[in-house]
């Protein structure tokens, strides 16, 4: 698979970095490979999916669809993640906000950026929401 995860806050967080051609399949299968592995998730509250190095996106709307509804079908085992979506071309974002509109069934908070540093910060807006609110 053309990616690579970094672990961030102990655990908290995952990146996960895109690169070169990649396919829909690809995208799906690599999700529902992350949830057949449930314990690694209750310690994770955020995960960022960059395709900032990506140099071509193959999907399809049908596709997209899919791979929103393998998030759907596994929301139940992490309630409370917050994900981000980085996608740079015009082609890729609109791909992004479509899974968006087709994951909100997840109950997540879901944010389609253009660049790392505006997910970034969203990502750790909504964590000090999520403090303050707690509090």
């Amino acid at each position: 698979m053309p990616y690579r995860n970094e672990h961030f806050d102990g655990g908290r967080g995952i990146v996960r970095i895109w690169s070169g051609v990649v396919a829909a399949r690809e995208l799906t299968e690599a999700t529902i490979a992350d949830y057949q592995v449930r314990e690694n998730w209750p310690e994770v509250e955020y995960f960022i999916s960059d395709f900032t190095e990506v140099t071509d996106l193959r999907a399809t709307p049908a596709e997209i669809r899919e791979l929103s509804t393998a998030e759907v079908r596994n929301a139940p085992f992490i309630p409370d993640l917050i994900m981000a979506v980085v996608a740079p071309s015009d082609f890729m974002f609109g791909m992004a906000r479509m899974w968006q509109v087709f994951a909100q069934k997840t109950g997540w908070s879901l944010g389609v950026f253009r660049t790392r540093p505006e997910a970034d910060t969203w990502v750790r807006q909504v964590l000090a929401d999520r403090t303050a609110t707690r509090k």
